[in-house]
């Protein structure tokens, strides 16, 4: 005699249904759990140089908006670069107006900015046809160091990477 159990089929009374795992749902597990393992590894060894990409593409950006502006608006601009962060600024005729400020992620600071060849410069200028002078801005963070040239009318270019 057999007793329905699903809409599916019926199931023998003789015969008792076993519940559990198969194998091929406990390797699926297993698989998922170790690339879940070693995505987060992954992430953990590299948040510093994943915070030096962003540092890197804020300044490109920083300089861009920078640049831009100053063609737009015909107007002389300053990026004033500190430890974390860079401010860009418009020069009026009452003085300077701030635009934007560009904060840098907390494990990335800049070390040193040479313009015009000199060291220790924190204020970049852009004229109105957005050229500005040569600069390098080197970044660090606990393990790396980045040199960032920007250059007087092309953008920037990354120099020197050490770990």
């Amino acid at each position: 005699m057999t007793a329905p159990t699903s809409k599916v089929g019926t199931l023998n009374s003789n015969c008792h249904r076993i519940s559990g795992f198969t194998l091929f749902e406990l390797l699926i597990v297993l698989v998922i759990i170790g690339t879940m393992t070693s995505m987060l590894a992954f992430n953990i060894d590299f948040s510093s140089s994943s915070d030096m990409n962003t540092a890197v593409r804020r300044i490109s950006g920083a300089v861009a908006e920078a640049r831009s502006r100053a063609l737009l608006k015909r107007a002389q601009l300053e990026l004033r670069v500190s430890r974390n962060k860079m401010e860009l600024y418009q020069r009026t005729k009452d003085g300077r107006h701030r635009l934007n400020v560009t904060q840098l992620p907390q494990n990335v600071s800049i070390e040193d900015v040479e313009i015009d060849g000199k060291h220790g410069r924190h204020l970049l200028l852009f004229q109105l046809k957005g050229i500005t002078q040569p600069t390098i801005i080197r970044l660090k963070t606990k393990n790396t160091q980045q040199d960032i040239l920007i250059h007087p009318i092309l953008g920037i270019e990354l120099v020197n990477s050490h770990s």
